[in-house]
């Protein structure tokens, strides 16, 4: 029981990821299987899924609704040495509550995304649901310096 309530707890968190950005993937690997996706600056022992900055540019403009291109916190540059220190640097732009991050790395424009969301599982005598809230991703060239940032739920 305790195996299948992991396997679904592990289904709704990917699902909800997707529901927060379409255009990502962010599915863990397992810890005996390498992941392709892995990026060099992430640490022994954790996985760092990638994305295109490229495409999620091209999908958020200024003036759209939740996008911020401009007046980022993040604004001198603080190299980032691994996804623990861009976490630590992207809640500096982060203005909602938050219980959960999710860290993506894009290797060819050597740009992070660090998505902040609440949530919350829900448990009765027969399923588990993952219930997703706020959603804000900050996006970050390896400099520390904020160039994006999207608000949804």
């Amino acid at each position: 029981m305790k195996k299948c309530s992991f396997f679904l707890l592990a289904l709704a968190s990917a699902c909800l990821l997707a529901a927060c950005h379409q255009q990502a993937v962010a599915v863990p690997s397992s810890p005996d299987e390498p992941d392709k996706n892995l990026s060099t600056h992430a640490p022994a022992g954790q996985s760092l899924a990638s994305f295109s900055y490229e495409e999620d540019a091209a999908i958020y403009k200024a003036g759209d609704p939740g996008v911020k291109t401009t007046g980022f916190v993040n604004v001198d540059i603080f190299p980032m040495e691994d996804q623990n220190a861009a976490v630590e640097r992207a809640k500096n732009e982060c203005t909602i509550e938050y219980n959960t991050t999710s860290e993506y790395y894009d290797a060819h424009a050597d740009m992070w995304r660090i998505d902040f969301f609440t949530a919350a599982v829900v448990q009765n005598e027969d399923d588990i649901w993952t219930v997703a809230g706020n959603c804000q991703s900050v996006y970050m060239n390896s400099d520390g310096i904020t160039q994006l940032i999207v608000y949804g739920e």
